[in-house]
């Protein structure tokens, strides 16, 4: 099961830190419709999910919401755009996406001068698919993600390795990766997105890696 740690904003402005381990049901919840949410949102109404992480498990998310409370409202709000506290370490955590009721819209990590990568994003546009865009080459994928994603997907790890990449090549990775161990290998992909076979698309509990499109279609 997966747990989720979020922060909230309210109409007024203000921000609300919580868990679950369903988002929509949650962002209902917070509404106050059912009377299972918290006070606190059901009398400032819930506007919007401003930034979810998934957690590796209920401790990790409990975890991460203390140290969220402990952090100002102006932290909160540098957090939301992307300016991460020194003293707050997100990188056991897989940031998540949502669409405007709490449900989780799809990321899909991708080189947007990769063709095969275009050929994907015109299939999921094609299909009126939502999805957060992602490049592989500015942000890429950091360790924690990397293994949530392959822990998701059910292939072997050299599946992640863009095997016929430059850097692929460079590093004379063919001969190196039978000899490497799986943290070895983790640590090695964080370290740059070119080494990361894309298109990857991440969805709330399957990643398709490498666009087929007949499996895409399956899948979606």
């Amino acid at each position: 099961m997966a747990y989720y740690t979020y922060i909230l904003r309210c109409e007024d402005g203000s921000l609300y830190t919580g868990i679950t381990t369903d988002l929509a049901r949650r962002f209902t919840e917070h509404s106050g419709q059912d009377g299972k949410g918290a006070k606190y949102t059901a009398s400032r109404r819930p506007v919007q999910y401003e930034v979810v992480w998934e957690s590796p498990d209920r401790a990790y998310a409990s975890k991460l919401e203390y140290r969220l409370k402990g952090l100002t409202k102006q932290d909160k709000e540098l957090l939301i755009q992307g300016e991460v506290p020194e003293s707050l370490d997100l990188l056991p955590y897989t940031r998540i996406y949502t669409n405007d009721d709490g449900g989780i819209i799809m990321l899909f990590v991708c080189y947007p001068k990769c063709t095969t990568c275009k050929k994907a994003q015109a299939f999921l546009d094609a299909k009126s698919i939502a999805y957060h865009f992602r490049d592989i080459k500015a942000d890429n994928p950091a360790e924690a993600e990397l293994r949530a994603w392959h822990n998701k997907s059910g292939l072997p790890l050299k599946r992640f390795f863009n095997t016929s990449g430059q850097q692929y090549r460079a590093l004379g990775l063919s001969k190196k990766l039978p000899a490497m161990t799986e943290d070895e290998q983790f640590a090695l992909l964080a370290t740059d997105g070119m080494l990361v076979k894309r298109p990857i698309l991440v969805g709330d509990d399957f990643v398709l890696v490498g666009f087929r499109e007949a499996e895409w279609e399956a899948r979606l």
